[in-house]
């Protein structure tokens, strides 16, 4: 029964923080069956982390981050990127990043939480998906510009579960654009909703 070699692993476990188990069947011309045993016995010493079904990290390597799993949540062609509070902390407009990864999506996904991180999805239309940017490390994933992060944390604060109904402290970057904001105010097709919106954003300004 054909084994996945060392040197398939040496080469996965230190340039590949994430991997999934095709990846490594498919390197080292192995069967997935094999492959995943292969990964189950690693997991058992601590070498490999599960993830999720078909999906691990190497959370000792170097350049490992929770973001770094963030590209393999999602198959093309459906898009993602992280925004809300964990974009707003990322970009230093809030002081404290959230330990949960909050994430836009065109579909609805159960939180999904895991040993490296906490995955926390949020459906956002078509119409209103957008505004982001390639955050590049030593891994890449998509990432909502601060006003496209603040905008989706105001439209979300006004839904049915007022969820973000009480923001931090809010510090907003010199060159932030009130405009953009705006601008995806301006994209929302449900009247009461946009008002809602635009009234939340006026007293942000205010404040």
């Amino acid at each position: 029964m054909k084994k996945v070699s060392a040197a398939i692993w040496t080469k996965l476990l230190v340039h590949s923080p994430v991997f999934s188990t095709a990846e490594v069947a498919e390197s080292a011309g192995v069967t997935l069956s094999n492959a995943s045993r292969d990964l189950a016995t690693l997991e058992k010493t601590g070498i490999v982390t599960r993830v999720r079904r078909g999906l691990w990290a190497v959370p000792q390597q170097p350049d490992f981050s929770p973001y770094a799993v963030v590209p393999h949540l999602f198959g093309s062609p459906e898009g993602a990127y992280v925004s809300l509070l964990t974009a707003l902390g990322l970009h230093g407009v809030i002081e404290q990043i959230p330990r949960v990864i909050q994430i836009m999506t065109h579909s609805w996904r159960p939180t999904l939480r895991t040993p490296v991180g906490t995955y926390e999805f949020h459906l956002l239309q078509s119409r209103l998906f957008g505004g982001y940017e390639p955050y590049d490390r030593a891994w890449s994933f998509d990432l909502a510009t601060p006003e496209k992060a603040l905008f989706d944390t105001l439209y979300l604060s006004t839904r049915k579960d007022r969820r973000f109904a009480h923001l931090p402290e809010i510090e907003l970057p010199d060159d932030f654009s009130e405009g953009v904001v705006e601008a995806w105010v301006s994209k929302i097709d449900h009247a009461v909703l946009r008002t809602a919106v635009a009234k939340r954003w006026s007293r942000l300004r205010l404040a």
